[in-house]
């Protein structure tokens, strides 16, 4: 373009002068003046005094905008699309434990951090056993909730320095990390992601993968801080809901409400055996829980799923509330196997 247009200056600004010179089209050469005065190329503005300088434009043309767009839009897509259902392959035929994590909030005054530290023990020194966090890593608080900091003994500094440890520094094997409604606040999403080792998935609310073995079977994961729909009379509502209306998914698991529940079931129209999942998590002290006088339920931090790809049906998996008789289990399993 900036040829054209010293060409164009060059032949007194006559654009059949400057086309001829170029071998290019008249129209041609009215288009390239045509946008180089919307870009601000090449072209003086003249006054009757003076003769201002070329000064090019900073900003990207219309044409430009649209480009970067279609760009990002493809990226973003692909992105999605990737993410969903994606495989996560294991390398071993011997069955396998995941650990849903139920939202840990490790700088709480009411973080269990005997029964997490004994959690995390047992995730790295149990062969054949992952973790899926299932968010609310801290507490994060945002807004009105920052004052709440002033009762908490444990720092945000602390707190994050102890995030990356869980995130990254430990030897647990972490299948993914979801994002909670803490998570989320302020920061969050970018320190979680920027602390997570750089293979492990970091999903928004919720995640859809695939546990895949050499021997071809399948396990299909729904997990989410919390499925839409609530009932007093049934913890399960949310991810019952998700079971009958979503796509399938051997397991939905999720956390949130600090509550636990664990259940198998069999849909019959659609034919398929599914577990559903609610983590309690480790924050076993709620002082707000307290205030409004709601109970406190002891077990259930953590549910974990122990998974046979040699079988079918319901002993294909199997789930314990409590992590240390699940990885009992897994090592004896994996030893028969």
């Amino acid at each position: 373009m900036r040829k054209r247009m010293a060409a164009y200056d060059a032949n007194g600004k006559n654009a059949d002068a400057a086309a001829r010179e170029l071998g290019i089209a008249h129209g041609t050469m009215q288009h390239t003046i045509k946008v180089a005065k919307q870009r601000g190329i090449g072209v003086d503005v003249e006054t009757e005094d003076l003769i201002f300088p070329e000064l090019p434009s900073s900003e990207l043309s219309a044409e430009e905008l649209i480009e970067q767009a279609a760009v990002r839009f493809e990226r973003h897509r692909d992105a999605r699309d990737a993410r969903r259902w994606m495989e996560i392959k294991v390398k071993s035929n011997k069955p396998i434990g995941v650990c849903f994590m139920g939202d840990p909030h490790i700088d709480n005054n009411g973080c269990n951090w005997p029964l997490l530290r004994r959690d995390i023990k047992l995730l790295e020194d149990t062969p054949g056993l992952f973790a899926v966090n299932i968010g609310d890593l801290t507490d994060n608080w945002v807004g009105r909730l920052v004052r709440l900091y002033a009762d908490q003994e444990m720092s945000k500094k602390q707190a994050w320095k102890l995030a990356k440890y869980l995130l990254r520094d430990c030897k647990i094997r972490w299948l993914c990390h979801l994002l909670g409604n803490h998570d989320a606040w302020n920061d969050g999403p970018y320190l979680i992601k920027a602390n997570a080792q750089p293979m492990v998935p970091v999903e928004d609310w919720q995640s859809r993968f695939q546990i895949v073995f050499p021997n071809g079977k399948r396990v299909k994961v729904h997990a989410a801080h919390d499925f839409p729909g609530n009932s007093i009379w049934n913890p399960q509502h949310g991810p019952q809901k998700a079971a009958m209306l979503l796509e399938q998914a051997d397991i939905f698991a999720c956390g949130h409400k600090h509550t636990w529940a664990v259940n198998e079931g069999e849909n019959a129209q659609r034919d398929f055996v599914y577990w559903l999942i609610r983590a309690r998590g480790y924050k076993a002290i709620d002082s707000y829980a307290d205030q409004l006088g709601y109970g406190s339920q002891k077990f259930g931090a953590s549910i974990t799923a122990v998974i046979d790809p040699a079988v079918e049906g319901p002993r294909r998996i199997r789930c314990f509330p409590d992590l240390e008789e699940a990885a009992e289990f897994l090592t004896w399993k994996r030893e028969r196997a």
